[in-house]
Parts: structure tokens; C-alpha cells; sequence
């Protein structure tokens, strides 16, 4: 039935029916017709057969087709994704902007910031820039491998500049070393991190820690420095404790103050006491934090009968607090000092606190001189201060531990006051900052502590011994007491008693500085001298300028040649630029020792012998500069050197002022010129300018050896030289130019007679050829011309092509090169003799001086001088070497 179904329906040839069953057809032989090729139909194949085909031609296709769809889809995602990364991550600068670029992201490593630490501590703040510069240099140096060879010199001074950048690294990678820790001072500290871990225990057993140790150290520093009845206060700041001893010592004269404020005050007001010496500053500090004015501040100058010293005169103090008394203001608190900032001086502590106890004046004390308390003999001048109301102590300095707080004693019998004051606090947590100092103070025991204040005090000594010898070192700030003899037997008892029973010690703080040598006997100035006071005062003005340029000096050379023993440069009051060196504040922490004391001292009678001679020879320098015509000073008391000259050239000597803008130019080339080639020879020569910014050359430090008219005939010689060099230069470039406008005359002039010989005909182009041709010119028909730069002569080049060399005439005259017109056996020939002339003070000190030391000083043979810097170059065997000037060639 299908299949009929299949045939009436007319179902298209080709299209697949569903199988059936097979038929039986019966056989009938029939007549054999040509075989038709067979239609193969789809219909006739298997389904297994038609998805196998499907699979062999389609599943490929798409599959490539589906792997590169999948492939653009990732694609896409990917971008959507890095897009979208990209929008977050603007987002998140946006919010984050003001964050700083440190502290963005999720934190850095360890690594990174214990190497940033460890760079900030070796060189500050300076690596970020020299990294820069360092990237900068290397980028440069690859631009420039890439151009041309000719910046070799140029290459040459960076690496110059490089080599000294070095030279500075190391030597503040070895200022800024860290100290080096011992025993103690790693117990401090651990005893930091021990309190920030302690506290995170509960209350209780805080309060119950806080306690013990806090009693502990109050309990050991009223007896370890001899102030009984005393409370501690630990502060960070130095100067917080003598905030919080004003603040209470307010409170006691006025009990209202707490309540009222200054409506408390007003009726009369507080006067606070403070010594002249003080450091700069403390008064407006005071006033700040207080909450005062100016007014109530009381500057009490210091004494000035026994020399320069920072001790309160006594008699002012008074004087002062009677005259506030009658103005209806009520004296509150004095300040004294055992050791003064600047020149360690101790005040009359003693005369001081019976004048607090007249007026119930508060008297608190500080200084260096404190920590001799806690030695076995304390000094008659420090042991008052156990008597006054409160003292600050810097016992972290006094005995090289570092971390450790400032500690300010104070007697007080009001609790509530203290608290008031801030001298107290309930919490616990804030009073664990005397744990590093409860550790410290057991680890090293009373004899460790005694031990290393003694120690500074040792190194004090001897540095005083060092500096009694040398006679041009003064000391500052020590009171000068004129010892009379006993004459009776009763002053010889009372001397004898003296001597028994007060105690007396140097001074730990030691300030000095180099003066003038009054040994020989000074020099008077007549009454009757023409000097005026003004030029006096002005004389004296630039003096104290020049020792003070000297002092810098010293330090500078002393400091880095002396690295174990540190001291600094003050500028004190009436005395000017001087040296302080303080071993209680320094020693431990430089691991002072009393060899680099003596090795100190070696060096400074070296850098001193350099002062001296360079001192004594100014004026004669001065002298022998002025005798010379091309020679002139230049006022500089701010150098450290024998002086400053100026090389003035001939055209320009006689008008010394009002010079115009090419004189001034010449003469700057010229010494600068001059400085370049005297320091090639010499490193104590350098470049200055003076105050119209024309350089000069500045003279170095000499040692007493130095042949000073040695030494100024060579900067003479020299500055001929060059003078005579750039005159021969400009007449040469004269002398060429005029030989050029000749030679362009003379071929000019041959050209017309070729001309004039050729004729006409031959200067047109077609008719040329063919008059060549037809009759050819004679060759060589034009010369050139030479020009002889030692002759100044001009001549033709005929015989150079000829020849093909370069012929020198038998008649040509010799080079006028700059020379000398006479030979000389020594540069102090040239100069011109010193004119008998009025003579200075000094040089009349100078001269009397060199009378006295002719015996050793007439055998005495040319040298060098001492360059101003601590590294200094012979020039001994330059002079002797050298016996004629340079060639300038």
C-alpha cells in the first residue's frame, strides 16, 4: 500500500522513501538492451551512511567556524574585561588622589622599606635627587655614545665632577654613621618595644607594673643625684619640664589662677627669671606655651668683670627683683645655670637660692654640670643646686644611651597641683616611658654611671692641659681670679683650709678660639698717631673678621681630621666665631678616648704653626704687594688666607677706579687666566671675586718656611706672561688681517694685467674655446700668496708648487714671541724693593719678631705655602724646579 501510495501521490524521483520490504519478482528472460547508466538517488543510501558523509564534508566546517567564533568571543571579552579594569582603576586614582604615592595599593615589602630606612639614615634626604641625576647621567652618556667624538673633555670634567660627588658621599656616609650599641644600650632599647607590648595587658596588672617601676625610679634618681624628696617627670622635649615648673610654680602664687585665669594675674603680674646665656628662643617658648606676654619675662644680664663669661650677675638680679617688686609685680620662678649653653659656666647657685629665699622665688637649674652629682666629690660650685625647688636632668646624653627621656627632679607637697601642672598623670600607659631608664639604671649600676661621667670629665682635662700650652689659643667663658700671695700666717691658714675643703673641678664644656700672639710683648699706639677713632674702629672691625674667618677654618680642618672628637663652631657675644667642644654630650656617643684627645692636640699645634706664620707675615705680604706696579690688594677679611691680589695690566694700572666695562672684562680674563695656571702649580692659590665681580687670586695659608717674595714674584711673573701672550695675540690677528687685504690687492691687481694681457676675446664663452684651442694660454699665469706668521712677511706661492714643499727665506726675520727680556735665577727677582714707609702696629710687631728669631730663621730656603683646606700641596720643589717662567707656547 506504501508504495502505491508512493506512485499515485507522484512523489519526485530522487527523494527518499521509507525502506520496504523486500518483494519477490518473478524471472522472465528478456532481450538484452544496451546497459543506461544507473541514477543513484540519496534515497537509496542508509542514514548511517548520509550522517557519515555529513560528518566527513560539514563537521569540520563547523567546527572551524565555532573555534573562531569562540576565539573573536574571548577576544571580545577581553577587552570588555581590560576596559573595564581600565575604568576601575581610573576610578580608584580618582578617589585616591590624595593619597600619597607611598601609602596606594596594598602596602609594600619589608625589604623595600627597611632599604629606604637604611638609605635615609646613610644619606638624609638627598637619594631621591641623586638617583634622578644618576638615570639623567646614564641617559646623557647614551645620547652622546651615539654623536660625535668631540665632547671628550666635556666627558673628562663629569667624570671629575662624578669623582668628587664620590669623595662627598663617602664622607657623609661616614658622618652620618650610627652609634655603635653596647650591652646597655640595646637593653634601652628593648626596653622601648617591651613597653608597647606590656601595654596591652589588662588594667589591673598594668596599674600594679606601672607602679613598682615608676617608685623604683623615683626612689633611685632623688639618691643617685643627691635630691631628696623629689618626684620625677619623663618628657621627650627638653624644654617641657621647665614649661611644667612655671605652670605650677603659677599655681603656687596664685591659687586662683586654675579658676580665673589671668583676670587671677592681672592685679599683679608674674615676672619669670632667665639668664642672658640661655639659648635663643626659651623666653618666647615660655611665653607661648603659658599663655604670658613678652613682658613677663626677665632677662638677667650676665657678669662681665672677670672677662667674657655667661654667669647672672648676682647684683643686677637683685637690683631687678626689688625694682619689680616696687612696680606691684610678683617674682615667680628664676632659671640658673650649672654649665651654660655656649660656654658651660656655672652661675653662684649658692648666692642665688639665699636670694629665692628671701622673695620665695622658685629656683630651677640646668646644664651639663648636673651629672657631677652623682659622682663621689662634687664640685663646691654644682653642690647648691641640691638645695634649689627642681633641676632637669639629660641623662641619655651624659651617658651615651640612646632613648632615653629627659628627666626634670622637682619638690612638691600638693598633689593636686602636680596634676594640674601635667607633672602627673593616672594613666598607665603613659608613665611606661621610664621603663627603658628603669632597665638601664640596673644594668649599668652606680659605678657604670659614675664611671663614664668621669670619663668625660677626663677627656675635659686633658684637652685643658693641651690648650694651656699653646699661647695663641684662648679660652672663653673661664672667670679670672687674680691669687694673691698669703703674707701672714692667718691668709696662710685660711689658704690651707681652702685648699682641703673646697673641691674644685675644669669646667667639662670647653670653649676656645685662635687669637693674635701677644707672647712677644704687645704694641702701643702712641697718642699722638694720625689714625682717627673711625679708621680704628674699622681696623678692628675687619681684624675681628679675618680671626674669625681663621676660627672656621680651624674647626672645618680640625673636625675632619678628628672624627672621634667632636666639636662644633659658636658665634659668642663679644668674642666672635669660636670652638666648643662638649664631652658629656658627645664623648659617649663618639666613642671618644683619651688618645684622640692627644691625637687632636698634635694636629691643632700643626694647624696653629700655619696660623702664626701666615698671621705674622700679613702686614710684610701687604707691604711687598703695594711696591709693585701691576700688583694691587683687594679687601677680603673674610678669607682665611695670607691675602688677595689683582693682577692689573699696564693699560689699566693707573686708573684703579672708574674702570670701564672691556678694562674690567680684561682684567677678569687675565686673573682668571692667572688663577688657572698658579693652581696647576699649586693648589693654595684660588679664584675670588671683590665687589665688582672681577677676579682676583687669593693667597693660601704659609708655614713658616715660606719665601713669601718667592712666592709673589711668581703670581707677578706669571701675570706678565699672559698680559705679554694676549698683546703678542692681538698684534698677530692684526698683523694677519692686514696681510690678507694685501694679498686680496695683489691678486686682484693680477687678474686686471691677465686680463689685460688675454684680451678681450678670450673672456667670451664659445669664442674662448676656440681661441684656446687655436692658441693656448700660458699656464700658471696667476700666483697665490703665503703668509709667514713668525715673519709677517707675505710671498709668492710659485716656488711651493714647484717644488712641492714650503722654502724659508735666509732674510727672514726671527719670531717675536713673548720672552722675557732677562733670564732671572728666581721669581722674587722681578720684584720691585719695599719703599721705606710708615709701619702698622703688626708690622712693627712682625718685624720685631723676625729680628728676634733671625738666628733660625736666616738659613731658611724658598718653600711652600699651606693651601686653606686640610689637604695641602708642597711648593718647595715647584719654585726650585722651575727657575725661569713657563713656556707659554
Amino acid at each position: 500500500m506504501a508504495s502505491m501510495f508512493a506512485k499515485s501521490s507522484g512523489a519526485p524521483a530522487g527523494v527518499m522513501q521509507p525502506s520496504q520490504p523486500p518483494q519477490i519478482e518473478r524471472y522472465e528472460p528478456e532481450e538484452e538492451k544496451p546497459k543506461q547508466p544507473k541514477k543513484v538517488s540519496f534515497a537509496q543510501f542508509d542514514p548511517d551512511a548520509q550522517m557519515q558523509m555529513n560528518s566527513m564534508f560539514m563537521s569540520p566546517m563547523m567546527k572551524e567556524l565555532e573555534a573562531q567564533i569562540k576565539v573573536n568571543t574571548d577576544m571580545l571579552d577581553r577587552m570588555n574585561k581590560q576596559m573595564e579594569d581600565e575604568r576601575k582603576a581610573r576610578l580608584k586614582e580618582k578617589q585616591t588622589a590624595h593619597i600619597p604615592e607611598a601609602l596606594k595599593g596594598g602596602g609594600q615589602e619589608m625589604v623595600s622599606i627597611m632599604k629606604s630606612v637604611e638609605d635615609l639614615i646613610l644619606m638624609g634626604d638627598e637619594l631621591p635627587e641623586e638617583e634622578e641625576e644618576e638615570d639623567n647621567e646614564a641617559e646623557g652618556q647614551e645620547g652622546e655614545e651615539s654623536g660625535d667624538d668631540n665632547d671628550d673633555d666635556e666627558e673628562d670634567d663629569d667624570d671629575e665632577e662624578e669623582d668628587e660627588d664620590d669623595e662627598e658621599f663617602r664622607r657623609r656616609t661616614q658622618l652620618n654613621k650610627l652609634q655603635i650599641l653596647d650591652t646597655h644600650s640595646k637593653a634601652a632599647l628593648t626596653g622601648h618595644s617591651l613597653a608597647a607590648y606590656v601595654s596591652t595587658l589588662d588594667e589591673d596588672n598594668l596599674k600594679k607594673f606601672t607602679s613598682k617601676i615608676t617608685q623604683d625610679c623615683q626612689l633611685w634618681l632623688s639618691r643617685l643625684f643627691r635630691f631628696p624628696d623629689s618626684s620625677p617627670f619623663y618628657h621627650e622635649e627638653h624644654k617641657d619640664g621647665l614649661v611644667k615648673i612655671c605652670r605650677m610654680a603659677l599655681y603656687q602664687k596664685y591659687p586662683k589662677y586654675p579658676v580665673e585665669g589671668f583676670e587671677a594675674l592681672y592685679s599683679r603680674p608674674p615676672v619669670i627669671y632667665i639668664s642672658s646665656a640661655a639659648m635663643p628662643g626659651l623666653s618666647n617658648y615660655l611665653c607661648l606655651q603659658l599663655g604670658l606676654p613678652l613682658s613677663s619675662i626677665c632677662n638677667v644680664p650676665c657678669s662681665t668683670v672677670n672677662g667674657t663669661t655667661s654667669i647672672m650677675d648676682v647684683g643686677m638680679l637683685e637690683k631687678l627683683i626689688q625694682d619689680d617688686v616696687s612696680a606691684a609685680k610678683t617674682p615667680v620662678l628664676l632659671v640658673g645655670f650649672a654649665g651654660s649653653p655656649h660656654l658651660g659656666s656655672v652661675d653662684h647657685l649658692d648666692e642665688l637660692r639665699k636670694i629665692c629665699k628671701n622673695h620665695k622665688i622658685w629656683l630651677h637649674v640646668e646644664g651639663n654640670n648636673l651629672a657631677l652629682l652623682a659622682t663621689v666629690s662634687i664640685p663646691n660650685s654644682v653642690e647648691p643646686a641640691t638645695s634649689g625647688d627642681s633641676m632637669t636632668l639629660r641623662l641619655g646624653k651624659w651617658i651615651g644611651i640612646p632613648g632615653l627621656p629627659f628627666i626634670t627632679l622637682y619638690k612638691s607637697s600638693d598633689p593636686a597641683l602636680e596634676l594640674a601642672a601635667g607633672l602627673s598623670t593616672f594613666n598607665p600607659q603613659l608613665k611606661l616611658n621610664c621603663l627603658p631608664l628603669w632597665i638601664v639604671l640596673q644594668s649599668l649600676g652606680h659605678d657604670g654611671i659614675v664611671d663614664r661621667i668621669k670619663h668625660c670629665c677626663n677627656l675635659a682635662e686633658k684637652m685643658h692641659e693641651i690648650l694651656e700650652k699653646i699661647p695663641t689659643i684662648q679660652k672663653i667663658g673661664e672667670e679670672k681670679k687674680e691669687e694673691s700671695e698669703a703674707k701672714t700666717i692667718k691668709e696662710m691658714i685660711f689658704v690651707a683650709i681652702d685648699a682641703l675643703f673646697v673641691f674644685k673641678m675644669a669646667s667639662p664644656t670647653i670653649v676656645f678660639k685662635y687669637v693674635e700672639d701677644n707672647s712677644t710683648g704687645a704694641v702701643e699706639i702712641a697718642p699722638y698717631s694720625p689714625v682717627s677713632p673711625q679708621e680704628d674702629i674699622e681696623e678692628k672691625d675687619k681684624l675681628k673678621t679675618y680671626y674669625n674667618a681663621l676660627n672656621t677654618w680651624l674647626c672645618d680642618t680640625l673636625f675632619y681630621e678628628n672624627s672621634s672628637v667632636d666639636i662644633e663652631l659658636i658665634d659668642v657675644e663679644n668674642e666672635g666665631s669660636c670652638i666648643k667642644f662638649s664631652p658629656l654630650d658627645t664623648a659617649q656617643v663618639k666613642g671618644t678616648v683619651i688618645e684622640d684627645i692627644e691625637k687632636f692636640g698634635e694636629n691643632l699645634k700643626k694647624q696653629i704653626a700655619i696660623l702664626d706664620a701666615t698671621v705674622l707675615q700679613r702686614d710684610r705680604f701687604c707691604a711687598v704687594v703695594e711696591a709693585q706696579d701691576n700688583l694691587r690688594i683687594v679687601e677680603m677679611p673674610s678669607w682665611a688666607g695670607l691675602g688677595v691680589v689683582q693682577y692689573m695690566p699696564e693699560e689699566w694700572r693707573e686708573r684703579m677706579t672708574d674702570l670701564p666695562d672691556n678694562a674690567k672684562r680684561d682684567i677678569n680674563n687675565i686673573n682668571t687666566e692667572l688663577v688657572k695656571r698658579l693652581h696647576s702649580k699649586d693648589t693654595a692659590f684660588s679664584l675670588g671675586f671683590n665687589d665688582e665681580n672681577i677676579g682676583c687670586v687669593k693667597f693660601g695659608l704659609i708655614t713658616d718656611d715660606t719665601d713669601l717674595e718667592e712666592l709673589i714674584g711668581l703670581v707677578y711673573s706669571v701675570g706678565k706672561e699672559i698680559e705679554e701672550s694676549s698683546k703678542f695675540l692681538e698684534k698677530l690677528s692684526e698683523k694677519v688681517q692686514k696681510g690678507i687685504e694685501e694679498a686680496n690687492k695683489e691678486l686682484h691687481k693680477e687678474m686686471d694685467e691677465k686680463l689685460m694681457q688675454e684680451g678681450l676675446l678670450r673672456q667670451v664663452p664659445l669664442v674662448s674655446s676656440l681661441l684656446n684651442w687655436w692658441s693656448p694660454p700660458p699656464k700658471d699665469s696667476v700666483k697665490g700668496r703665503t703668509f709667514s706668521l713668525s715673519s709677517g712677511t707675505m710671498a709668492s706661492t710659485e716656488k711651493t708648487y714647484k717644488y712641492h714643499m714650503q722654502i724659508q727665506e735666509d732674510d727672514a726675520p726671527p719670531p717675536s714671541s713673548p720672552s722675557p727680556s732677562h733670564p732671572v735665577n728666581t721669581y722674587k727677582e722681578v720684584l720691585k724693593p719695599v719703599k721705606s714707609q710708615t709701619k702698622s702696629a703688626g708690622a712693627v710687631k712682625a718685624n720685631l719678631t723676625e729680628q728676634f728669631n733671625s738666628p733660625s730663621s736666616s738659613t731658611q730656603e724658598n718653600s711652600n705655602p699651606s693651601s686653606p683646606q686640610p689637604e695641602q700641596k708642597s711648593m718647595e720643589t715647584q719654585s726650585k724646579d722651575k727657575q725661569h717662567p713657563p713656556d707659554l707656547k
